[in-house]
């Protein structure tokens, strides 16, 4: 099959103009082959994974706006080709930079590349290698930066587990030095507990992405913004739309189940903000995909 029927097919956009695609087909192979000049390209594997990640309405543009060279080199390191994973490790030196920002020993930065190499590029039976969960959102080095930061992070909380940030939820609540906040763990802490978890359960997978990455994988906003290819004051308010999708989740199941009005419901939330903050951490980290 011709590769604009196929594009078209596998993406489902509208093609307006088959010479104009079959040119932006041709542009994207060219920038992956300048920008990986030792990466065996195979264009009929990356058909399908590529149209998968295209976005937009109208084919030739999608093309034209996809980041070329890392959806070529991720296709081709899905289809287990050699030279993508020998280019793949100019890539892995975003490790080291999370390293740097993760304030990670040296050896840990060592592990966590080759658990990173695992994760991505090696199957493990039925399932394909983890970079499938490349989207072409933002640059590739960036996404590989969020996912060894992630990695990183979890090794770092597996050697200081009984930190008291990990507390379970119940028991941040309860201070027995304070008798409003033993009154509320009293009166209050299943249904917040609950509310709290449906709230987050009931975000949608991206913005509990952005969350995840700022709150519990402390990303700062240009990390983030360099992750996903946009200026820090977009991202910014991609955080705070995400933020108040949350407050307003939680707010909403908290005043339906506890049969208080709003304002009583702020008044909660204050008085444990900071056992709030150390939940929020924990039952993000454990809606991890």
């Amino acid at each position: 099959m011709d590769p604009v029927d196929q594009l078209t097919a596998a993406s489902g956009l509208a093609c307006a103009s088959r010479p104009a695609a079959a040119t932006a087909w041709q542009e994207l192979l060219d920038a992956a082959r300048a920008a990986w000049p030792e990466l065996r390209i195979d264009p009929p594997q990356l058909v399908e994974f590529i149209a998968q990640r295209i976005a937009g309405t109208e084919l030739a543009a999608a093309l034209a706006s996809a980041p070329a060279a890392d959806l070529v080199l991720a296709a081709a390191c899905m289809a287990q080709e050699p030279t993508a994973h020998a280019a793949f490790e100019a890539v892995l030196s975003e490790v080291d930079a999370a390293g740097s920002s993760t304030r990670s020993p040296p050896d840990l930065v060592d592990d966590v590349k080759q658990v990173i190499r695992v994760q991505l590029l090696v199957p493990r039976g039925d399932k394909p290698p983890g970079i499938g969960g490349y989207r072409g959102k933002g640059p590739l080095r960036g996404w590989v930066r969020i996912t060894a930061t992630r990695e990183l992070i979890r090794h770092q909380r597996k050697a200081a587990r009984e930190r008291p940030s990990e507390r379970p939820l119940d028991e941040a609540i309860g201070d027995a030095g304070d008798p409003v906040l033993s009154q509320l763990k009293a009166e209050y802490r299943t249904e917040f507990a609950v509310a709290l978890r449906e709230a987050i359960a009931e975000l949608d997978a991206e913005t509990r992405t952005l969350l995840r990455q700022q709150i519990v994988d402390q990303l700062s906003i240009d990390e983030i913004g360099a992750a996903f290819g946009v200026h820090r004051a977009t991202a910014a308010r991609w955080l705070l739309r995400a933020r108040g999708s949350l407050v307003t989740a939680t707010r909403g199941r908290l005043a339906s189940r506890l049969k208080l009005s709003f304002e009583e419901i702020d008044s909660v939330i204050r008085l444990v903000q900071s056992q709030l903050d150390a939940s929020v951490v924990r039952y993000l980290r454990d809606s991890d995909d």
